[in-house]
């Protein structure tokens, strides 16, 4: 079985030239996307019944790391707090 790409580039096309999205950021997007989704996770755990304390800590840390990151202020990390 041959191992070639799923797509070729055509004679006109680099294939050196890459997006600068996909290359260049400070990182606090994509660190913030992970811990908005581990987040997610983890408030789904809680809505579902899993009431450990180990998990409203990991809550806690991840709303913390949020609001250093700025992606929440504090009205908003107090707001996701009281739900749980």
């Amino acid at each position: 079985m041959s191992r070639r790409p799923a797509f070729e580039l055509s004679d006109n096309e680099d294939d050196s030239s890459e997006q600068d999205w996909e290359t260049e950021g400070s990182g606090f997007s994509d660190e913030a996307e992970k811990l908005i989704d581990q987040l997610d996770l983890s408030l789904g755990s809680i809505e579902a019944g899993n009431n450990s304390i180990k998990l409203k800590n990991q809550v806690l840390y991840l709303l913390d790391s949020l609001v250093k990151l700025g992606t929440i202020d504090k009205k908003k990390k107090k707001k996701v707090f009281l739900i749980i």
